[in-house]
C-alpha cells in the first residue's frame, strides 16, 4: 500500500472543543473520521460495551459501521474490536517499552532519549512497528468505507501525532486547538472533580506538550486554532481548515447532525442540537478565589494565545 493519506490531527487539551470540530469536519465528503482514534471507549472507563453508544446512537458493538470496520481489518489480517485499544501507543505487558511509548511529549533532551531507546531496544522497535502498521490499516479501512483519502484523528495527544509521522504513506498535518485556559480549567473542575490549581496545571501541561511537538512539523503542516474563533465564525474558520487540509471548499454551513457519523468522543457526540454557541458559564461560575488561583497559573500562556483578562 503506497497511496498517500492526508492525516489531519487535532492536538490539545480535552474540553477545548475537539468533538464539535470533529463533527464539523467529518461532515465534509472528503474527510473520514472516527473521532478519538487513540482512545477506545474501554480506555475511557465507560462501563460495558452494550451501554456505550456510537454517535449514531447505536450500541457500539451493534453498529453496522463498526462491523464494516471489523470485516475490513480482518481482510487485512488484523483482529479488531472497537472496545479494545490495540491502536494506542502502548506495549502489551508493560515494562520499559511501554513506558517509552506512553510517555508524554517533552523537550528536546527527553525526546532524544526516547528516539535512542526506540532505535536500540528490540522490543520497542517491534512494538512501535506493530502499532504503526495497525493504525495505518485502520485509517485505510475507514477512508475506504467513505471513499476518500483524508482522515481526521482527534485523539489530541501530541506524542501520537509525532509517532504517526513515521508512517511513510501519511502526510500528517496538525491543528493545535486551544481554548481559554480559564474555561478549560472550569470544565475540568466540573467534569473531573479537579481543584482549580490541578485543572490549570493540566491545561498548561497539555499545551506545553503540544508546543514541544511543534518542532517536529514544518510550518505548512501546523495550524493554530482558537475554539472561540471557530464558534464566532464557523464558515470562515472551516474554510481555512479545508484549504490547510487540501480538500475542496464548501459553500455555506451544512447541518453536521444531518450526516450520519460514527465518532468516539465526549457526550456531545449524542446531542441532537447542531447549534454552535460558545459556553462562557465559567465567567460567573468560578468564585473570585478560584479565578485568582487559575489565572495566576494560566495567565502567561493564555496571553500568548491571545486571551486577555476579563
Amino acid at each position: 500500500m503506497t497511496d498517500s493519506i492526508n492525516l489531519l490531527y487535532i492536538m490539545g487539551h480535552g474540553y477545548s472543543g475537539s468533538t464539535l470540530l470533529t463533527f464539523l469536519l467529518g461532515a465534509h465528503p472528503e474527510i473520514a473520521t472516527v473521532g478519538e482514534m487513540g482512545i477506545a471507549p474501554k480506555a475511557k472507563g465507560k462501563g460495558k460495551p452494550e451501554e456505550f453508544l456510537c454517535s449514531c446512537k447505536t450500541p457500539i458493538r451493534e453498529c453496522d459501521f463498526w462491523h464494516q470496520v471489523t470485516r475490513g481489518m480482518e481482510k487485512q489480517g488484523y483482529k479488531f474490536d472497537v472496545w479494545e485499544t490495540a491502536h494506542e501507543f502502548r506495549a502489551n505487558g508493560g515494562g520499559v517499552t511501554d513506558a517509552v511509548l506512553r510517555a508524554v511529549q517533552r523537550g528536546p533532551l527527553f525526546e532524544t532519549a526516547r528516539r535512542v531507546a526506540l532505535g536500540t531496544l528490540p522490543g520497542a522497535r517491534r512494538e512501535l512497528g506493530r502499532i504503526l502498521r495497525y493504525n495505518e490499516a485502520l485509517v485505510r479501512v475507514v477512508t475506504g468505507i467513505k471513499s476518500c483519502c483524508t482522515f481526521l484523528d482527534s485523539s489530541k495527544r501530541p506524542e501520537r501525532a509525532v509517532y504517526l509521522r513515521r508512517v511513510p504513506s501519511f502526510d500528517v498535518k496538525v491543528i493545535h486547538l486551544v481554548r481559554d485556559g480559564r474555561a478549560v480549567s472550569y470544565s475540568s473542575m466540573k467534569n473531573l472533580g479537579l481543584g482549580p490549581e490541578a485543572a490549570a496545571e493540566s491545561w498548561i501541561a497539555d499545551n506545553r506538550s503540544s508546543e514541544h511537538a511543534r518542532r517536529h512539523f514544518p510550518s505548512d503542516r501546523w495550524m493554530s486554532l482558537r475554539y472561540e474563533d471557530l464558534c464566532a465564525n464557523p464558515p470562515e474558520v472551516l474554510g481555512r481548515i479545508y484549504q490547510f487540509a487540501g480538500v475542496q471548499p464548501k459553500n455555506g454551513m451544512q447541518d453536521f447532525r444531518a450526516v450520519e457519523q460514527h465518532i468516539i468522543g465526549n457526550r456531545m457526540r449524542l446531542s441532537n442540537t447542531s447549534e454552535i454557541r460558545l459556553d462562557e458559564k465559567w465567567k460567573t461560575a468560578l468564585t473570585p478565589e478560584q479565578m485568582k488561583a487559575i489565572e495566576s497559573r494560566v495567565g502567561a500562556m493564555n496571553r500568548r494565545y491571545g486571551y486577555d483578562g476579563l
